[in-house]
C-alpha cells in the first residue's frame, strides 16, 4: 500500500505542474461558458434541420366523436369519424429558401461566437498565467530582501553590544524587514487570488506553472476577428430573414389529401325510395378528398412591407458596426505591433538597471559591512536590486502577455503559438 502511494506522488505532482497550453486545452474541455457555447451551437443546427423538413410533405391524423340531439335524415344522433391528411406545399415564394438560409447563417454565428468566447477565455488564461509569474517572481526577490534584512538586522545587534552600533540603526533595519514581511504578504493573496481564477477558467488547480512561452511572431498574416465574423454572418442571416417576409406577398400553393372514415349511430330511418335505398344513402362513411389551393396577400395595410423594411434596417445598422470592428482590429493590430518593440527596449533597459543595480550593491554591502557607508545607503541599495529584479522578470512576462495579444489582434488563436 505504501509503495502505491509513492507511485501516486509523482502523477499528482504532474497533474498541478501544468504548463501554459494544458490550462488552455483543459479549459475548452470543462469550462462550462465554452460548453453552453458548444450546446447553442448544436440548438441552432436542430433549427436548420427543422428548416430543411419543411420541404416535406406533412401527414396527420386525427379523429372525433359527435353526439346530436336530436337528429335527422342527414345527421345523425352519434358520429366516429378518422381521417389522414397529406399536404405539400408547391410554391410559396421563396419562403422556406430563406428561413433554411437565414438559420444556416445563424448557426454560422454561433459557431464564430463559441471560437470568440473561446479566444477571450485563453486571452484570459495567458494574463492569469503570466500575473502569477509575475508575482512570484516579486515575491522570490522580497524573500531574498527579507533574507538579507534578517542577516543584517543580526550583524548590527552584535555590534550594538559592542557599543558599535546603536539602537536607532537595529529599528530601523528591523521597520524596513516588517514592512518587507508586509509586502510579502499581500503579494502572496494576490498570487493566491490569480490561481484561484486561473483556476475557475482552466479547471486545474495552478499550484505549480510549468515555462512555456509563445513564438515571437515573424510575418504573421493578418485575419478578421471571430467577432467581424459573427456580424457578417448576422447580417446575412437578416437579410434572408427579410426575404422571408417578402414571400408572403407572392402567391403560396399547395396540394392536399385527405381521407375520412365514418361510422354513424343512432339514425333516423325511412322507408326505402325507389333507386335510392333508405336513409343511409344519404350518409357517406368513407370519402377521399384531393384539394389544390392558392392563396395571395393582396392587402395588409402595408404590415409586412414595414416589418420587411424594419428588418433590412437592422442589417444596416450591422454592417455599420460592422466597418468600425474593422477599423478598431486594425487600429489594436497596429499598436501590438508598436507594443511589441516597446517591451524589447523594456526588456533591454530593465536588464541593464538589473546589472547596474546588482554591482552597486555588491559595492555598497562590502562598505557597509566595514562600517565606511551607513545604514540608509544600504537599504536604498538593497531595495534598488530588489526592485530591478523584479522589474526584469515582470518585463519578461509581459512580453509573453503582448505577444498573445498581437496574435488575438492578428484574428488567430494564440493557442497555436505556446511553445
Amino acid at each position: 500500500m505504501k509503495r502505491l502511494l509513492m507511485m501516486c506522488i509523482p502523477l499528482v505532482t504532474l497533474t498541478y505542474a501544468g504548463g501554459l497550453g494544458t490550462f488552455i486545452d483543459h479549459a475548452q474541455k470543462s469550462n462550462g461558458q465554452i460548453k453552453a457555447k458548444e450546446i447553442t451551437i448544436k440548438s441552432k443546427a436542430q433549427e436548420v434541420e427543422s428548416a430543411k423538413s419543411a420541404y416535406w410533405p406533412t401527414l396527420d391524423v386525427g379523429g372525433s366523436y359527435n353526439t346530436l340531439n336530436p337528429s335527422s335524415i342527414v345527421q345523425p344522433g352519434r358520429t366516429a369519424t378518422v381521417y389522414a391528411s397529406v399536404h405539400l406545399e408547391l410554391y410559396d415564394g421563396g419562403r422556406k429558401a430563406a428561413v433554411l438560409k437565414a438559420k444556416s447563417y445563424a448557426k454560422e454565428a454561433s459557431f464564430f461566437e463559441k471560437e470568440a468566447f473561446s479566444k477571450s477565455v485563453t486571452l484570459q488564461i495567458v494574463q492569469y498565467y503570466y500575473t502569477i509569474k509575475k508575482l512570484q517572481a516579486n515575491l522570490h526577490a522580497l524573500k531574498e530582501r527579507s533574507k538579507e534584512l534578517k542577516a543584517q538586522i543580526v550583524r548590527v545587534k552584535r555590534f550594538k553590544l559592542t557599543g558599535l552600533a546603536t539602537q536607532e540603526a537595529v529599528d530601523k533595519l528591523q521597520a524596513v524587514y516588517d514592512n518587507n514581511r508586509y509586502t510579502m504578504e499581500n503579494v502572496s493573496l494576490n498570487i493566491q487570488t490569480a490561481r484561484e481564477n486561473l483556476r475557475l477558467l482552466s479547471g486545474i488547480d495552478a499550484t505549480h506553472l510549468g515555462n512555456s512561452r509563445f513564438v515571437t511572431p515573424h510575418g504573421v498574416r493578418f485575419e478578421w476577428f471571430d467577432a467581424i465574423k459573427i456580424m457578417r454572418a448576422q447580417a446575412k442571416a437578416v437579410c434572408e430573414n427579410a426575404k422571408a417576409i417578402d414571400a408572403n406577398y407572392l402567391p403560396q400553393i399547395g396540394v392536399s389529401d385527405t381521407y375520412h372514415r365514418s361510422n354513424f349511430d343512432d339514425t333516423t330511418t325511412l322507408p326505402p325510395l325507389p333507386g335510392l335505398g333508405g336513409s343511409d344513402a344519404f350518409l357517406v362513411d368513407h370519402q377521399n378528398e384531393v384539394k389544390l389551393s392558392l392563396n395571395m396577400r393582396l392587402f395588409d395595410k402595408g404590415r409586412m412591407k414595414h416589418e420587411s423594411e424594419a428588418v433590412r434596417l437592422q442589417k444596416l445598422a450591422l454592417e455599420s458596426e460592422l466597418a468600425h470592428a474593422k477599423k478598431e482590429q486594425l487600429m489594436h493590430f497596429k499598436i501590438a505591433g508598436k507594443t511589441l518593440t516597446t517591451t524589447r527596449a523594456k526588456m533591454k533597459s530593465a536588464k541593464s538597471a538589473l546589472r547596474a543595480a546588482e554591482s552597486t550593491y555588491k559595492t555598497i554591502r562590502k562598505k557597509f559591512e566595514a562600517g565606511l557607508v551607513d545604514d540608509i545607503a544600504y537599504l536604498d541599495a538593497l531595495a534598488q536590486k530588489t526592485l530591478a529584479e523584479a522589474r526584469y522578470k515582470e518585463t519578461l512576462y509581459d512580453y509573453e502577455i503582448k505577444k498573445s495579444l498581437y496574435y488575438y489582434y492578428a484574428g488567430k488563436d494564440p493557442r497555436e503559438f505556446v511553445r
